[in-house]
């Protein structure tokens, strides 16, 4: 089975986004869901993906909300698709600012 993790760091701060949601969404059905720990990290989010177009989202608008710092973006999410059952891992982490949010396919 496929399975996945994720990361989120402030590149603001130059620090972990500790207590971020993290919603997986299958066909637009959360499959899972998780809060980030102290170093950021969602280690398994999911052990199980199978073939489908997913969407990874983060509710960073909360998070830098309970910092008292304003921003444009309530979330930032990771459009993918998985197209075979191969026992494949994907990390696939976010770097937030108040301004904006990237990501790129991690180890």
């Amino acid at each position: 089975m496929n399975s996945l993790s994720t990361h989120i760091l402030d590149i603001s701060s130059g620090k972990p986004a500790q207590g971020v949601t993290v919603n997986l969404l299958l066909d637009e059905q959360t499959v899972a869901s998780g809060v980030t720990d102290a170093n950021g990290r969602i280690g398994a989010l999911s052990s199980s993906l199978m073939p489908g177009h997913y969407r990874l989202v983060a509710q960073t608008g909360e998070w830098f909300a309970q910092r008292g710092v304003a921003t444009l973006f309530p979330c930032a999410q990771i459009d993918f698709v998985i197209t075979q059952t191969a026992e494949e891992h994907f990390h696939l982490p976010f770097l937030i600012a108040p301004g904006g949010w990237s990501t790129y396919r991690g180890s």
